[in-house]
């Protein structure tokens, strides 16, 4: 065996020793030599007979944007064929973006990828991104910001839709590694010209080449990001409460504690999910939020659609009244309404959500009047089509938004601290030990 070989062999290897037990994978593969790499050397893996009880199934996405992409989806099923690998298609269909076309592209890939997971019961799903994709993440964020948490690069393992896990085993191994195992196994792969095309800042970023100290850049920011995830995850256990999904109160006593970075960054993802928002708040409105929480003075702001209420005994937040609309939900079906609330419809005909239920509905204990009936109006209104309050067979789960689509392991310890204040379950773990691929 060559030496470069050992590079993505011993990834896999530690990568399937990670498993607590084996699992059903779907891994992700477009053709292209890191996917292409992934597969072939997974499967050999599997095949030495080292790793019983797992399965592999690989699927392609179709994004529909060039007119070769049918034969290469075909190219790699034929690949899957010879290997006696199961393979599935999946397709890109309806009309595409005139703008932002690979922001949208990632967003359909990751749906028809968690689809097809969910579709053969994988446990979770594997992707081929490595090192290079890393350092070329970091570049591109360190472009726009030279702090924050984004400098961490790719997460080693990311919980899709809340529920499929989608694991990283290649990025401690370089592009020029996995290309070289194919080569030394006489394996050819495609080319996607998208590659070459400059109009893309990763290709740019790639064409202009990354360093090593980029590794050591993400190594760092991964490092702090899971420490203020822990630190964050124990401020808002020790002091805050949430009250039905509506109503968070941090003590006038607490809010000191907030000029800490981590408490600071907790608090603004529970504002996030306060408001609906995927996205923590912009640096000016964090900004304009900080010197309000640490002035002291007894009056109201908002910000990101919360409201933030200083009283005497503490902080309160909650959802603004504006910018709610109204929502139709067909019978047998579901939708997320204004960010905050899954609305499950279990009958048989159209639901209507809406805002604006009495005050008088809620009591919590230790919240002012005033709080509760200006928190009270925006949440959930349910109907039936006549008008007439909705019918038994109906569920209302609060969204963690911030954390809905993607959660990276990064963030895990946080995000169930929020779930714990929300009253809704822990988030799933990885099926595989991937922290300590964090800092690798």
């Amino acid at each position: 065996m060559r030496p470069h070989d050992q590079g993505i062999d011993d990834a896999i290897a530690r990568f399937l020793n990670s498993f607590s037990k084996p699992a059903r994978l779907l891994v992700a593969v477009s053709g292209g030599g890191d996917s292409v790499g992934l597969l072939v050397a997974l499967d050999a893996a599997l095949q030495s007979g080292r790793y019983p009880g797992f399965t592999v199934t690989a699927c392609t996405v179709d994004h529909a944007l060039r007119d070769a992409s049918v034969a290469e989806a075909r190219w790699v099923a034929e690949l899957c064929a010879r290997r006696g690998i199961v393979h599935v298609t999946r397709c890109w269909s309806g009309e595409k973006p005139a703008r932002g076309i690979q922001a949208a592209a990632r967003s359909a890939r990751h749906t028809l990828l968690f689809e097809a997971a969910r579709a053969v019961g994988a446990d979770a799903i594997v992707t081929a991104h490595n090192r290079d994709d890393r350092r070329e993440t970091v570049a591109m964020r360190m472009a726009r910001s030279t702090e924050g948490a984004g400098l961490a690069g790719i997460a080693p393992a990311t919980l899709l839709f809340g529920s499929v896990w989608v694991l990283r085993p290649l990025l401690g191994v370089s592009r020029e590694e996995i290309r070289g195992y194919l080569h030394g196994i006489d394996q050819p792969w495609l080319e996607d010209p998208s590659n070459e095309n400059r109009a893309f800042e990763r290709v740019r970023i790639r064409k202009e080449g990354v360093g090593r100290l980029l590794d050591e850049k993400a190594q760092s920011a991964a490092a702090a990001r899971m420490r203020h995830a822990r630190e964050g995850a124990a401020y808002l256990s020790r002091h805050m409460q949430v009250f039905d999904a509506s109503v968070a109160c941090l003590p006038s006593a607490s809010l000191a504690a907030l000029e800490g970075q981590a408490a600071w960054l907790a608090f603004l993802s529970v504002v996030a999910v306060l408001g609906g928002r995927e996205h923590r708040l912009e640096k000016d409105a964090a900004d304009r939020l900080a010197a309000f929480v640490h002035g002291g003075e007894l009056t109201r702001i908002t910000a990101g659609r919360v409201a933030f209420d200083r009283r005497r005994d503490g902080l309160f937040l909650y959802r603004e009244m504006r910018g709610t609309e109204a929502l139709e939900i067909a019978a047998d079906s579901e939708a997320v309404w204004d960010g905050r609330w899954r609305i499950g419809n279990h009958g048989r005909t159209a639901l209507f959500v809406d805002a604006g239920r009495g005050a008088a509905t809620y009591c919590w204990d230790g919240v002012p009047a005033g709080v509760v009936a200006r928190a009270a109006r925006a949440r959930p209104r349910l109907r039936a089509g006549s008008g007439e309050p909705a019918p038994s067979g109906f569920s209302a789960v609060p969204v963690l938004s911030p954390f809905d689509r993607y959660l990276p392991l990064f963030d895990l310890p946080l995000a169930d601290a929020i779930a714990r204040l929300f009253a809704l379950p822990p988030f799933s773990k990885p099926p595989a030990a991937m922290a300590e691929s964090v800092c690798s």
